[in-house]
């Protein structure tokens, strides 16, 4: 009896460890079955791209090294789509409302936040840019009320602007069951690496001259939330892009940080999770409206 116990405590202790769902195999044994997963799920994801409208607002913050206080703040507010296809690849794009709020008045806009489209995450998996990325597993974890596992992903390309997903490496959390996205934490390609070189030629600098003649080593931090649950898809709700520079010490000093938020989605000529997959809705189904959050 004693020894029975001790086993069903060590299960109960290994269920409740952060990290590690029970019921499922190890990363390695399930990985294709969960890249399979995240592929087909990446069809429908591709057939919402041109679906939908959203409202998009961007608030730029810079910050003082000395004190870390915001010192300015810029907010702006664009009506936000996707155009392309699939041969061709996507683009967003961003409508600027005019002042006297005539809708013929409005003009595309470009704010130049040098990072990728938030949507472009979405299309993480799909033919279009699978082949560039490696993946790994990364383990699992409970997110609110998803359990999801971890995929590890590095682009291909060198970190230019930032503006193609391709320049970005991190992780991605996508729900177990759906492969819905839930997260996304990424950084630039090959950073930690290109920060510790560029840290120790600028205190090298110092020393030499005493004065710095390399410029301070800076860095990026992605961080994209798909909170928005519509037609059995996630989409993107909220996404932060913190720039940084380190110090003397290795400390990271917030320089800019760039905060998105999608809200009041509208969906194109769809009713149902059914329009997504090329079905039809069952008789006597009530579909959900069109409106988003």
């Amino acid at each position: 009896m004693e020894r029975r116990s001790r086993r069903c405590l060590a299960a109960l202790c290994t269920a409740l460890v952060p990290g590690i769902l029970p019921g499922q195999g190890t990363p390695k044994d399930s990985f294709p079955q969960v890249m399979k997963l995240v592929s087909t799920r990446a069809a429908m994801y591709e057939k919402a791209a041109l679906g939908f409208s959203c409202e998009e607002t961007v608030i730029l913050g810079k910050f003082s090294s000395r004190s870390g206080e915001n010192k300015r703040e810029e907010r702006n507010r664009y009506d936000y789509l996707y155009e392309g296809n699939a041969e061709t690849g996507y683009r967003e794009i961003r409508m600027l409302s005019s002042k006297t709020g005539d809708p013929a008045d409005s003009k595309q806009v470009d704010p130049e936040l040098d990072v990728p489209g938030a949507y472009d995450w979405a299309l993480l998996f799909t033919p279009q840019h699978q082949p560039h990325f490696r993946f790994e597993p990364a383990g699992a974890e409970l997110v609110g009320f998803h359990s999801t596992t971890i995929i590890a992903f590095r682009g291909a390309e060198t970190f230019d602007r930032g503006r193609g997903i391709g320049e970005w490496s991190g992780r991605v959390w996508v729900d177990s069951e759906s492969g819905n996205f839930v997260k996304v934490e990424a950084e630039p390609n090959g950073q930690a690496e290109l920060l510790a070189r560029r840290t120790e030629e600028w205190r090298r600098s110092m020393r030499i001259a005493g004065v710095p003649t390399k410029r301070q080593p800076k860095g990026f931090r992605y961080r994209l939330l798909f909170t928005v649950d519509k037609f059995g898809l996630t989409f993107p709700g909220d996404a932060e892009t913190r720039r940084f520079a380190l110090n003397l010490v290795g400390e990271e000093e917030l320089k800019e940080k760039i905060a998105q938020r999608f809200r009041n989605y509208v969906f194109f000529n769809v009713q149902s999770e059914e329009d997504f997959l090329g079905t039809t809705t069952p008789q006597g189904g009530t579909p959900p409206g069109a409106a988003g959050k």
